[in-house]
């Protein structure tokens, strides 16, 4: 595979290898693809009350929508390790969907 600086634009001409197809198709497919993480923190500890983390405010907030949607999951086990650390309470992860431009739990871990 080629590789085109940024300031040359591809022409009509120039014909895109199998394995660029494949990976543009592969990155489509991901971006695409509904289901992300979040954090959350059990505080009744039988999953009565939950408090959903949102990074950017650097704090919790009641209901899912107000949640940091992490892509992929490596990234939100790191963070709920961070935020959790030296803390009593542990942090957990949430696999959603947000079909539709809602937020539904598919399964808590």
């Amino acid at each position: 595979m080629k590789k085109r600086s940024e300031s040359s634009p591809l022409n009509k001409d120039d014909e895109l290898s199998p394995a660029f197809k494949r990976e543009l198709r592969r990155r489509i497919a991901d971006a695409k693809d509904p289901v992300r993480y979040v954090v959350f923190s059990d505080i009744s500890g039988r999953g009565r009350w939950r408090l959903w983390l949102n990074v950017s405010d650097d704090g919790y907030g009641m209901s899912i929508d107000q949640a940091t949607l992490f892509k992929r999951k490596a990234v939100a086990l790191a963070v709920a390790k961070a935020y959790s650390s030296g803390k009593k309470n542990r942090l957990h992860l949430a696999r959603i969907t947000t079909k539709n431009g809602k937020r539904r739990v598919l399964k808590y871990e």
